[in-house]
């Protein structure tokens, strides 16, 4: 939520809204929370998490435009990005933050590239998490795979 910088009133939009902790967190900044999913139940959960905002089910290149402008933006699922990420950015306001949350190496680099080439990337981060054991009554932390995020600002 630090690096989307979400301000009281702003549109926020989660795409591939998933189980809704996203839009949930999101919305103790603003009450204008939207969210997109191609999974029904993804939509229906994101909504039991978060009452009062707008989710929706389907291909974000098709829903994008019946959105307002968007001032923050958390994209949390990449499949079709490069079909929907020209869309998204048209939607964008000027300011507008965009932070993606992605598993793989390979997808992370390919978001870079698109924010790269529209000139709003602003920084590629690994985050490492690991859980703790116990080990020989002691503690270990056993690693679970990075994620990685990517920043850009409009």
């Amino acid at each position: 939520m630090g690096k989307l910088n979400i301000l009281p009133g702003n549109v926020f939009l989660d795409l591939g809204c998933g189980s809704g902790v996203v839009s949930l967190a999101a919305s103790r900044y603003t009450d204008r929370i939207y969210g997109i999913d191609v999974r029904k139940e993804a939509k229906e959960t994101s909504k039991a998490a978060v009452p009062q905002g707008t989710f929706l089910c389907g291909d974000a290149c098709d829903l994008l435009q019946e959105l307002p402008r968007i001032d923050r933006c958390f994209i949390g699922g990449t499949r079709q990005i490069d079909a929907f990420f020209p869309k998204l950015l048209e939607r964008a306001m000027p300011g507008c933050i965009i932070v993606a949350g992605i598993a793989r190496i390979g997808m992370a680099s390919k978001v870079v590239g698109l924010m790269k080439a529209k000139g709003i990337f602003q920084e590629l981060l690994e985050i490492q998490i690991s859980r703790g054991y116990d080990l020989a009554g002691d503690f270990a932390l056993k690693p679970i795979n990075p994620i990685f995020m990517v920043v850009g600002k409009c």
